[in-house]
């Protein structure tokens, strides 16, 4: 199986996937893996980078990477609230893993994860989900 993975940054892979039994694959994802919903690649991506950049700097909300990409995502600092809104579901879902190419393949391998075109979004759209990621900066 031919791993198409975008690398956005030092150890970290996000593609668009189907996921056909959403509450088969959650309990058994780790730390270092999240799945989300989203409406584009760069929205995902740009709240990535925000998420690893936060636990760098130790400004991080959230316990976990994933978790904190969910705030991101959301604009929010209530994890609940950003599971409700950007929590994985059945149908697409951008798989983001946080560790090496390997770790990316074998999640998608061992959850028979199929990677689907990644969809973008034109700057109209995106402007408002980049502001919205950003917005946890400052709360």
């Amino acid at each position: 199986m031919g791993i198409e993975m975008e690398k956005v940054g030092e150890n970290v892979y996000i593609s668009l996937v189907e996921v056909e039994d959403v509450e088969k694959v959650i309990p058994s994802l780790g730390a270092d893996v999240q799945l989300v919903r989203a409406q584009c690649y760069e929205q995902v991506t740009f709240a990535t980078i925000l998420a690893v950049r936060s636990f760098n700097r130790g400004t991080n909300h959230a316990r976990t990477l994933g978790g904190e990409l969910l705030l991101r995502l959301a604009g929010i600092l209530q994890i609940n609230e950003a599971i409700r809104k950007y929590g994985a579901a059945n149908g697409e879902n951008y798989l983001v893993v946080f560790g090496n190419s390997g770790e990316a393949s074998e999640v998608m391998e061992r959850f028979h994860l199929r990677e689907k075109p990644l969809s973008r979004c034109g700057w109209d759209v995106l402007k408002n989900l980049l502001e919205k990621a950003a917005l946890v900066e400052v709360l």
